[in-house]
């Protein structure tokens, strides 16, 4: 009888036993897909995909359509594109941080100059501040960001991106050469922050016509440069404004030569 009740109690253990392991395999096996999977980076980066990616159609529609859309429309869709990338930065894997940084300082400045002038489109393509940051968003560092960060989404989320690459249309073509500051321009807001915006935008817009990347320093230089070279005689500019275009940037060590630039167009 003693016999039999130990029997009976070491097969209950025997089953309790059977049962543990199962239950403790089939942790340790779910655990082992995990790592072998996508990582907890990755899987967040792709349940914000989607999101992203009707994002990313709105903003190259706005962008395209700057000029005729109303203030809310602009607004609403660019808070969404940077709330987006900050959803992407606070998750993003070591692979993609960098372009999702660059994207988001880009947008982000984009967005800033945009509140600046109340989300008036038509006013967007004659202000610096716009003007610089959708030559920023046309350079080849952030297209090349914008195209990495949707293969990185489309390789590990099986979501294409429809509009990989967003940029303002005809950047740079804004501003007539020579640039004359008009009145408004003369009469600008002279705060440090804003003189060293204005500067830089206009040194962005005047070198990016030739095609050539340049840095903050050298925007800066150009368009201080620039600025104080045309509040003289706008005659006189006229005449000597290619030839001063060259000394300009000759001081700022920007390696363009305008004479062949201009019989290259």
């Amino acid at each position: 009888m003693v016999v039999g009740n130990l029997g009976k109690g070491s097969a209950v253990m025997s089953i309790r036993g059977v049962r543990i392991f199962i239950s403790l395999f089939g942790f340790l096996t779910s655990l082992g897909l995990a790592a072998c999977g996508q990582s907890a980076e990755t899987r967040s980066v792709c349940q914000l995909s989607s999101r992203w990616n009707v994002a990313s159609a709105d903003v190259a529609s706005v962008l395209a359509d700057l000029g005729s859309l109303s203030a809310g429309q602009i607004r609403d869709t660019m808070f969404e594109v940077v709330a987006n990338l900050q959803a992407f930065n606070e998750v993003a894997p070591r692979e993609i941080k960098t372009e999702i940084e660059l994207l988001l300082n880009t947008y982000g400045a984009l967005s800033d100059a945009l509140e600046a002038i109340d989300w008036d489109g038509s006013a967007a393509y004659q202000d610096a501040a716009v003007t610089s940051a959708g030559v920023r968003l046309a350079s080849d560092e952030i297209q090349n960001a914008q195209a990495d960060f949707a293969r990185y989404i489309s390789d590990n989320c099986s979501v294409e991106i429809g509009n990989a690459v967003n940029q303002f249309p005809n950047v740079g073509s804004t501003l007539p050469d020579p640039v004359i500051p008009s009145d408004d321009e003369k009469n600008l807001d002279v705060s440090a922050d804003n003189e060293d915006s204005v500067a830089r935008a206009f040194g962005y817009v005047v070198v990016e016509r030739f095609g050539l990347a340049i840095t903050d320093d050298q925007a800066n230089c150009v368009g201080s440069a620039l600025l104080a070279a045309t509040s003289g005689d706008s005659s006189i500019i006229d005449m000597t404004y290619w030839d001063m275009l060259q000394q300009i940037f000759n001081s700022c060590d920007v390696k363009i030569d305008v004479t062949t630039a201009l019989e290259d167009e």
